[in-house]
């Protein structure tokens, strides 16, 4: 019988669908492709944070339409496994949380049309009808931290009890997942956050697909599941103000 709670702590774009939506479908309100270009290789090289990228990029958003948005997120595709693992999941007692930089309403929407019904956390879309500008509200947001649009992190610790013995478990692939990396006990990562784990010697499991992490996941737990030492110690930092 185990004697721990996993819980998942999984990013949206790029993780669980298979492209970036803010990209490929926010993305195309946006024409000045050369400014986008520049503020998201600011980005990538840490010049500015993934907050400042957010504001920069929803200020080039032209001619909006939720009726347009709509139709291209209706062709946004998700990992063809990640379904199943919800499942898996559900049937284990095992707790996911969708933490995400990006927006609700569209988080809200392919979830919704893919019929998958999991906890998240992202910024609300505010949308302004009169003005026709497209807008975000901060609603999980650090307020001793500006870096991030929603703090990962704390989400992460406020859901992990260490004396319950929860173990979280952190899934992701880019900048906005390098800070809640450091705070998980389990780490699956691809793309930028996996180079960023390797760089600074956090120990994570590349992946391809949810497949692969249902599968590591059944072998872990026939194992004895522990906390990760420094990511415990950096959650009790935290949590008494260090």
């Amino acid at each position: 019988m185990k004697n721990y709670r996993l819980k998942f702590f999984i990013d949206f774009e790029g993780t669980i669908t298979k492209n970036d939506v803010w990209i490929n479908s926010l993305g195309k309100f946006i024409n000045d492709n050369e400014k986008f270009d520049r503020i998201c290789e600011d980005l990538h090289s840490q010049k500015i944070d993934t907050r400042e990228t957010m504001i920069r990029q929803l200020e080039l958003v032209e001619n909006f339409s939720l009726e347009k948005f709509n139709s291209y997120l209706d062709l946004e595709e998700i990992d063809e496994y990640f379904k199943d693992f919800a499942g898996f999941c559900k049937e284990n007692d095992f707790e996911i949380f969708i933490v995400s930089g990006g927006l609700d309403y569209y988080i809200s929407y392919i979830l919704a049309r893919k019929n998958i019904d999991v906890k998240f956390y992202a910024c609300k879309m505010v949308w302004n009808e009169s003005t026709k500008k497209l807008n975000s509200e901060l609603i999980y947001t650090d307020e001793y931290c500006r870096l991030c649009e929603t703090c990962k992190r704390n989400i992460l610790i406020n859901a992990t009890n260490d004396l319950e013995n929860d173990i979280s478990v952190y899934i992701g692939d880019g900048e906005s997942d390098y800070c809640a990396s450091r705070y998980a006990d389990i780490v699956f990562a691809k793309r930028r956050l996996a180079s960023y784990c390797w760089k600074n010697n956090i120990t994570y499991f590349e992946y391809k697909n949810f497949g692969e992490i249902k599968n590591k996941i059944i072998q872990l737990t026939e194992k004895k599941i522990g906390h990760r030492r420094e990511a415990m110690i950096r959650r009790r930092d935290v949590i008494m103000g260090g």
